[in-house]
């Protein structure tokens, strides 16, 4: 969370006009245009009961409270999005539905375009029914790259002009948010929604002839309208070709920032949300009727007035409906058209903790400042700072690149993709503080069981096992196990599958290993059971668990290099199919790593059809990287993909094993043209040799005489050197 408090002073964006008729008492203004009694003659909705947990409290209902209401919490993915279903419903009915609309395919016309000295301004018309078509103004940057490129929908604010504000055309520059992002290399779109700018007469006030509207559309509302119209656009923006259908953000101020927040709780493909001055609690708004009485935006909320806590819903399970996907708000402490926002930063600490159940606690963040009704230059520009963190431009990610320059480069952003998927961790590696809790001695090596501290509070067990027989300097490998409960006790052959004992195996021919308990497995079992990562997420509420396992992979490397008679130049990590995964992320990411060695570790998210893809993003036991989850469940595939996280191993030695019967990744064939997919690269080094890929008959195992092959493999790198 980010906390400014300033001293600027206030100001309100709104004109007068509008800042006059929204401060006076529901019961004598109103936006010219609306009428609310008149809206009761024509609508044909129906109050539905709802028996929601918000309703009839006059205080926020905690998020993760159960429906029970027993005093447990929600704990997890699967129950939240339970509740998360129960709130959009409990919205939706209220908001209202269309009358006699459907989907068609996406249309746009161009009037007219300008270049101006730094952009490209087209005025566009986006069809959104059969006759109702979107104003408005698609800026591009002047000098396009040649690649798809983050875009931002821009939403106005409440002013007549409506997207000539955002554009710079008319109005706050301070709010010229599509204007300011072109300059920054996004594809910007601001349109007029329903009520504003071309969508009323010349001269007209916002919200004029909303019964016309409301004849047509008696069940709907406004703001049913505006996520309708905000979801033609996307598809018109996916159409495309110098669009990144993946990053497609909205951003808005006042009338814009609750626009926005109102479609991305609808809209999944909406990847990110900056809103500035956008909402009072409903229950502690002085004028709740704004919604209903006052605009034409919800009307159907004045069937619950004045009883503010009959309204089933409230600002902070809409936030939540966000989630996981980047939520930045600003909000001023003497907005005096949003008053009352002193419980803001208590509602975001709540909503917090529902990001933070798919590990992405960090990519919420609030921000605020003693002023009014403003987006200040300093607070537009730390939105942007977080903005271009998480949206920005990608070049083809699975190009061959010409050059190691250009491979270099693009290996940076490819990490960078990453990383945004799995975390990055927030705290600072613990001193490792290593102890030796026991220790036999085997006929070929000794076994020491020691425990460290990968971070704050939080120890490892793992196993040392060192050869008898040593001279000088030997390798040593990090020894990753798979989706087993004995953790590392299988790695050294005391439980578990016998035939992967790779720590004890190694041990055997003369390498240093070390093998320690995964998150959620062996002595790292919490209440939950093994796998279960749901301790995880309150645990580490801002990285996910692959993130955090290649956080604890990195600590195990920084206690190996440590151990007496370590080869620093010659480290390895082996794992089999969870361990895997962990063995070539380790590798990716920490050039430590020399050598490689994965076996049975995945199936490509392109090969898998959606249940599979979910598997590394579940509701529910073990979930990998839940920040993929809005992804998949649309049918979209994320920007990377596993042989970009091998192209990060060139060129080091690596050695990928896969069988063609694997009763796991069932489509596992595609590991095997992922490595040779990602094989340009080392051919790019002049380090093809150092690259093994097979696939074997077999089931998800290693056969034995398989497995000695991949140990000469690891001899053979040695002797090369």
């Amino acid at each position: 969370m980010t906390r400014n408090r300033g001293s600027g002073q206030g100001f309100l964006v709104l004109p007068a006009v509008a800042a006059l008729i929204l401060t006076l008492p529901a019961t004598t203004h109103a936006w010219p245009g609306h009428d609310w009694n008149e809206w009761k003659k024509v609508t044909t909705w129906t109050k539905p009961e709802l028996k929601t947990d918000q309703a009839g409290r006059k205080d926020l209902a905690p998020l993760l409270e159960t429906r029970e209401g027993d005093g447990k919490k929600i704990d997890g993915i699967k129950a939240w999005e339970a509740k998360r279903a129960r709130i959009a419903d409990a919205l939706a009915r209220i908001i209202g539905e269309p009358t006699g609309l459907t989907v068609l395919p996406p249309e746009a016309q161009q009037d007219r375009e300008q270049t101006l000295d730094d952009h490209v301004r087209r005025h566009i018309r986006i069809r959104t029914e059969a006759d109702d078509w979107i104003p408005a103004y698609l800026l591009l940057p002047k000098d396009m790259p040649s690649m798809r490129l983050p875009t931002m929908i821009c939403l106005h604010q409440t002013v007549p002009q409506g997207k000539d504000e955002p554009c710079g055309i008319k109005g706050s520059s301070d709010l010229s948010f599509a204007l300011q992002l072109v300059r920054r290399g996004y594809v910007c779109i601001a349109p007029d929604v329903i009520g504003f700018g071309e969508r009323i007469p010349a001269g007209a006030q916002p919200y004029a002839n909303s019964l016309d509207f409301y004849r047509r559309h008696p069940k709907w509302s406004f703001v049913g309208k505006m996520n309708w119209d905000i979801a033609r656009i996307i598809d018109w923006l996916e159409t495309l070709p110098f669009v990144d259908p993946l990053q497609i953000g909205c951003i808005g101020h006042s009338h814009g920032a609750y626009g926005s927040l109102y479609a991305a709780a609808f809209e999944p493909r909406i990847s990110l949300v900056i809103a500035s001055c956008g909402f009072t609690t409903l229950r502690s708004d002085p004028k709740p009727d704004r919604w209903s009485h006052l605009t034409a935006l919800i009307p159907q909320l004045g069937t619950y007035l004045p009883d503010v806590a009959s309204i089933p819903f409230d600002w902070h399970e809409i936030c939540a409906l966000v989630a996981p996907r980047p939520l930045y708000v600003w909000y001023t402490t003497r907005d005096d058209i949003f008053p009352n926002t002193d419980n803001l930063d208590a509602m975001f600490k709540d909503v917090r903790s529902v990001y933070g159940l798919y590990g992405a606690a960090n990519d919420l963040a609030w921000s605020f400042q003693d002023s009014g009704h403003e987006f200040p230059g300093p607070a537009r520009e730390a939105a942007y700072t977080w903005l271009e963190q998480r949206l920005f431009p990608l070049p083809d990610l699975r190009a061959k690149p010409t050059d190691l320059k250009e491979w270099q480069a693009r290996r940076e952003v490819i990490k960078r993709v990453i990383r945004r998927t799995i975390g990055t961790p927030t705290t600072q590696p613990a001193s490792p503080d290593l102890k030796t809790i026991s220790h036999e001695k085997l006929a070929k090596y000794e076994r020491r069981l020691i425990e460290y501290s990968v971070d704050k509070d939080e120890r490892v067990r793992a196993y040392l096992c060192l050869p008898a027989r040593r001279s000088g300097q030997s390798p040593a490998v990090l020894v990753l196990h798979q989706t087993a409960a004995e953790g590392k006790r299988e790695a050294v052959g005391v439980a578990g599958d016998k035939s992967l004992a790779f720590g004890s195996e190694l041990a055997e021919r003369g390498y240093i290993t070390l093998s320690p308990d995964s998150i959620t497995a062996g002595e790292r079992i919490d209440a939950d059971g093994a796998f279960d990562t749901r301790g995880h997420y309150l645990r580490h509420p801002d990285i996910s668990a692959m993130g955090k396992m290649l956080y604890d992979a990195q600590r195990a490397l920084d206690v190996l290099v440590a151990v007496e008679g370590i080869d620093r130049n010659r480290l390895v990590t082996i794992g089999h199919s969870l361990g895997a995964e962990e063995a070539l992320m380790l590798a990716a990411f920490d050039e430590r790593v020399k050598a490689a060695v994965a076996s049975c570790g995945y199936a490509t998210f392109r090969a898998e059809n959606q249940e599979g893809r979910l598997r590394w993003a579940r509701d529910h036991w073990f979930s990998y990287m839940p920040r993929l989850r809005p992804v998949f469940q649309t049918g979209r595939l994320p920007h990377w993909d596993w042989d970009d996280v091998l192209r990060l191993a060139a060129p080091r030695a690596v050695y990928q094993y896969n069988t063609k019967d694997d009763q796991i990744f069932t489509e596992s064939e595609s590991a095997f043209e992922a490595g040779e997919a990602a094989r340009p690269i080392w051919k790019l080094y002049g380090r093809e040799n150092l690259l093994v890929n097979v696939l074997r008959p077999g089931k998800h195992a290693v056969a034995d005489q398989d497995k000695l092959e991949m140990y000469e493999w690891l001899d053979r790198q040695w002797k090369r050197r």
